[in-house]
């Protein structure tokens, strides 16, 4: 990730379905926690989203990411279903650009983190907390626009 702090950062303005799911996300926190716990997730509550939506499992020693929910939008990019695949396993570009070095950035912040991609996306990754552990990263694609 470097040593720029601001490196994934949320920007004071992101598109209205990334916000969208944010603040869905920030809906699902209990009490004082920091994040939602990730069996509170339920994809079904925010439907117009789905096309847009990634579900990554955390996994810990060692630091990997995969596929559980993709939605069109983002797999037609992809000559092969991502749903299974661990996120190392594929080449990362077009709405995917920079994406493993998001999801780490996004388990060791413990906070949501953003992505404006130079091939015309922007990206936001929410976590939730399960087992003891960062344990599913929430993200949503946007095509950015100009």
């Amino acid at each position: 990730m470097g040593s720029d702090a601001s490196a994934y950062s949320l920007p004071p303005s992101i598109d209205s379905e990334l916000a969208r799911l944010q603040l869905y996300w920030k809906d699902l926190i209990r009490g004082e926690n920091s994040m939602p716990f990730s069996d509170d997730i339920n994809l079904s509550e925010i439907p117009e989203l789905e096309s847009r939506i990634l579900l990554m499992q955390a996994f810990e020693n060692p630091e990997r990411f995969r596929f559980e929910q993709v939605g069109e939008r983002i797999g037609s990019h992809y000559d092969v279903p991502l749903k299974g695949l661990f996120a190392d396993e594929i080449r990362q570009h077009g709405p995917l650009e920079d994406f493993v070095r998001q999801c780490s950035a996004t388990v060791a912040r413990s906070a949501p983190t953003y992505v404006r991609s130079g091939a015309g996306y922007e990206r936001i990754l929410l976590p939730t907390w399960g087992e003891g552990h960062v344990q599913l990263l929430l993200g949503a694609v946007a095509r950015t626009s100009g």
